[in-house]
């Protein structure tokens, strides 16, 4: 099936030039807000990105997807000023931009929302909107607070401006950091795994909040392990592999499949040759070493078996929930035969 836009291969017969030109010939007629040509960055021994063209769309939710590994942490850490490019050429609404330090990104209107919050949650919401950009005692808390209301009201955000952050769910503090972006006027909006510890209902009101910010011509690059969600969400996708460009796609054109195969560089006839296997057939005769009973349901482990067990609390960080896990449950250690169950 051919697939919507241009796909890099190492050894193609048409020369990279060539291939960027065809790409950048096919968005001509759409207005590119974010575009990076030939992006390299050199790390001791590693060509951690290799000739890296993306292109972000006013108004459109771009997945940047690929294994770990592939450069997409790279990719936005170039983008963000984290890393400086080595070569390459990034554009802003068709202005050549440099962009050096995060301040730098912030300036041209580029911001980020992390996986973890970056907030301080022993400060009220109002606070984490406005830090940084206030004048310390000379701050008028009234102004700040009823622009702050402003802000979540437009936004649908169910925060209120005097509440402290660490009372909010993890949601609605990943909404507020993107509040924050939104009102510093930024007009490309990364989101780096923010649906990574959310339940399903919160990643309806993230999704719902990141609609409507399309609505409004913003850019979002959105980075995401679920493919579920980029088929939800997203309008493209760009796909990368071992730092280099695989190729940039449509969502309508390119099925899960397809998008798998790209991401594994494997040929769909190679995938298919993975044979299925039931987990009753694949734990048939294996040891039980750890078995949990009076459950609504038996959960046996078994040697050489990682069993994990997702547990979403409304703790903030994964280390929060863990311990809260452990206050709760308490711990068992057993270190027999070189196993741990906890």
């Amino acid at each position: 099936m051919a697939a919507c836009g241009t796909a890099y291969m190492e050894d193609s017969v048409y020369p990279r030039r060539t291939q960027r030109a065809i790409m950048e010939a096919n968005t001509m007629q759409e207005t590119a807000l974010l575009e990076l040509r030939g992006i390299c960055k050199f790390f001791p021994g590693v060509r951690a990105l290799d000739g890296v063209d993306f292109t972000l769309r006013e108004g459109e939710i771009h997945a940047l997807m690929g294994e770990n590994g592939a450069g997409k942490s790279t990719l936005i850490k170039v983008l963000t000023g984290v890393y400086p490019k080595d070569e390459g050429a990034i554009s802003m609404e068709g202005t050549p931009v440099q962009i050096r330090t995060t301040q730098d990104a912030l300036k041209t209107g580029i911001s980020t929302v992390y996986q973890e919050i970056t907030l301080c949650p022993n400060l009220t919401v109002a606070e984490n909107l406005y830090i940084g950009r206030t004048k310390g005692a000379f701050t008028n808390w009234r102004r700040m607070n009823a622009g702050a209301k402003k802000i979540l009201e437009s936004l649908g955000i169910p925060a209120a401006p005097t509440q402290q952050l660490s009372s909010c769910s993890i949601a609605v503090q990943q909404m507020v950091a993107i509040a924050r972006a939104v009102d510093m006027e930024c007009k490309v909006l990364i989101l780096d795994e923010p649906t990574s510890s959310l339940d399903e209902q919160e990643v309806e009101k993230l999704f719902k909040l990141m609609l409507d910010l399309k609505s409004h011509g913003v850019g979002i690059i959105f980075v995401t392990h679920f493919l579920e969600q980029v088929y939800a969400v997203c309008d493209r996708i760009t796909v990368l592999r071992d730092g280099k460009l695989v190729g940039e796609y449509k969502i309508a054109d390119l099925p899960r499949v397809q998008l798998v195969s790209k991401m594994l560089g494997k040929e769909l006839d190679d995938l298919s040759e993975v044979k299925s296997e039931s987990a009753a057939d694949a734990l048939e005769g294996a040891e039980v070493v750890y078995e949990a009973a009076g459950l609504s349901s038996a959960l046996p482990a078994y040697k050489a078996v990682v069993v994990i067990i997702l547990v979403v609390l409304s703790a903030p960080t994964v280390r929060e929930k863990l311990e809260a896990l452990k206050k709760r449950y308490g711990t068992n250690e057993k270190k027999e035969a070189g196993t741990h169950a906890e």
